[in-house]
C-alpha cells in the first residue's frame, strides 16, 4: 500500500521538513522530535537536507518504506511483555532490574536497532557508570533486551553480548568464625536468635525475621524462601538439629509474640501509623536487623573500610557445613539455590576444607 502522497504545496520539499505556522520546523526521523526552523525557507531547505544526509542513511529509508526501521524501544516493550512475565523475579528483583531498564530506555531507546553496533553498545555502558558491577549488569540487561530484537527478526546478531565483560571483585569482608562470636557477645538477645537461625539454616535476612513459632511442626523448619517464592518454587522442610532447637527455645520469652525473631517496640504505635509491612508490634523488620547487627559489629570492632554484613552469615554457615564434610550439592539444597555456581559464589573466600586422601603406591625394592 502507498503511503500519502505528498501535498501540491510540498512537491519538492526535503523529507522531514513540515510547515509550522509562519515558518518551519524539522522532525528528527530517529527521535521524532521536532525542531524549529525559523521563516528564512532557503535555509529551513538547507539545514532539512543536511540533516538528512546526516541522520538517514539510503538503507534505513528502504527500511521504513518496507515497514522496518526498529529502535530499542521496540525490544524494550517485547521485553517487558514477553520476558519479564516468565523471569518470575521477585519484586526487590524486578523493580532493581527495572532501574536499568529505565537506564538504557533513556540512554538508547531511540537508536535504530539495525545501525546499534558493538562500539555504540560499549560506549553507552561505560558511560553510564564508573562502577565494574553497575557496567555488568547494565551489559546483561541490554544483552536481554536485544536477545529479544534477534528472536523477532529485527537483527541479526546480539552487539551487546560482543562486548566487554566486566569483572567484579567482592569487597565486603568475608565472617570468620572468630568476629561471629565476637558479634554475638556485643548483640541483644533477639539478635543473637536470629543471627544463629541464620547461620544454622542458612536462611536470609529476609526469611529469618519472618519465621513464626506456627512453622515449627514435627522437629522440622517450614519455610518458603521469599526471593524464590513464584519463581523457582522452592519449599525448604528443614530438620532441626538439638542446637537448633535450643536457640527456639531461647526465643521462647515472656515476650507474646507470633514471631521467633521478636523485641518489645521502643515506642508503642497505633496500628494505623506502624511501619508498612509491621504485623505486629513486636515483630523486627529486615532494617532493623541490619542496623542492629552493624551495631553490634561496630561495637566488636570487626571489619575494616568494608565490613561484613548480616547477609554474610549465610555464607559462613555454608562454609562451615562443607568444613564439616557436606558436599557442595548440599549447601545449595540448603540455601535453595537453583544452581550450584551461585552457592560456589558464596563460599568463596572462605578456606576450603581439607580432603582426606590415602595413597597405596609401595616403594620399589
Amino acid at each position: 500500500m502507498m503511503g500519502r502522497a505528498r501535498s501540491r504545496r510540498r512537491i519538492g520539499w526535503p523529507p522531514n521538513l513540515y510547515p509550522n505556522r509562519d515558518g518551519f520546523k524539522y522532525r528528527n526521523p530517529v527521535t521524532k522530535r521536532e525542531t524549529w526552523l525559523g521563516r528564512d525557507k532557503a535555509r529551513a531547505f538547507a539545514a532539512a537536507k543536511k540533516a538528512n544526509a546526516l541522520l538517514t542513511a539510503p538503507d534505513d529509508l528502504v527500511a521504513r518504506v518496507v515497514g522496518a526501521g526498529k529502535v530499542v524501544r521496540d525490544a524494550i516493550e517485547v521485553f517487558r511483555r514477553d520476558d519479564i512475565p516468565g523471569r518470575r523475579w521477585a519484586p526487590k528483583t524486578a523493580a532493581e532490574y527495572e532501574i536499568t531498564i529505565k537506564r538504557i530506555e533513556r540512554g538508547l531507546g531511540d537508536r535504530d536497532l539495525e545501525s546499534l553496533g558493538v562500539k555504540d553498545c560499549a560506549e553507552f555502558i561505560r558511560g553510564e557508570t564508573e562502577s565494574t558491577r553497575s557496567r555488568q549488569v547494565i551489559r546483561l540487561v541490554l544483552g536481554w533486551i536485544l536477545a529479544c530484537a534477534v528472536e523477532e527478526g529485527w537483527i541479526d546478531s546480539n552487539p551487546a553480548m560482543q562486548t566487554r565483560k566486566f569483572g567484579h571483585q567482592r569487597k565486603r569482608e568475608r565472617l570468620t568464625a572468630a568476629d561471629y562470636a565476637a558479634i554475638s557477645q556485643q548483640a541483644p538477645r533477639w539478635l543473637q536468635v536470629a543471627m544463629d537461625l541464620s547461620l544454622l539454616t542458612l536462611l536470609r535476612r529476609e526469611d529469618v525475621v519472618s519465621l513464626r513459632f506456627a512453622d515449627v511442626r514435627d522437629g522440622m523448619l517450614h519455610v518458603v524462601p521469599a526471593k524464590t517464592e513464584g519463581s523457582t518454587r522452592v519449599r525448604l522442610r528443614i530438620a532441626l538439629s538439638d542446637e537448633a532447637l535450643g536457640v527456639l527455645a531461647q526465643a521462647r520469652d515472656d515476650v507474646v509474640s507470633p514471631f521467633i525473631v521478636h523485641r518489645l517496640p521502643e515506642k508503642a504505635r497505633p496500628m494505623g501509623l506502624r511501619a508498612k509491612g509491621r504485623e505486629h508490634a513486636t515483630q523486627v523488620l529486615p532494617e532493623q536487623l541490619s542496623r542492629a547487627f552493624a551495631k553490634a559489629r561496630d561495637a566488636a570492632e570487626v571489619g575494616g573500610d568494608n565490613p561484613p554484613t548480616f547477609h554474610e552469615i549465610r555464607s559462613l554457615g555454608g562454609a562451615l557445613l562443607q568444613e564439616a564434610g557436606w558436599s557442595v550439592a548440599q549447601v545449595q539444597a540448603l540455601m535453595g539455590h537453583a544452581s550450584a555456581s551461585m552457592t560456589e559464589h558464596y563460599l568463596e573466600g572462605h578456606e576450603p576444607p581439607w580432603q582426606d586422601v590415602t595413597t597405596g603406591i609401595k616403594r620399589p625394592g
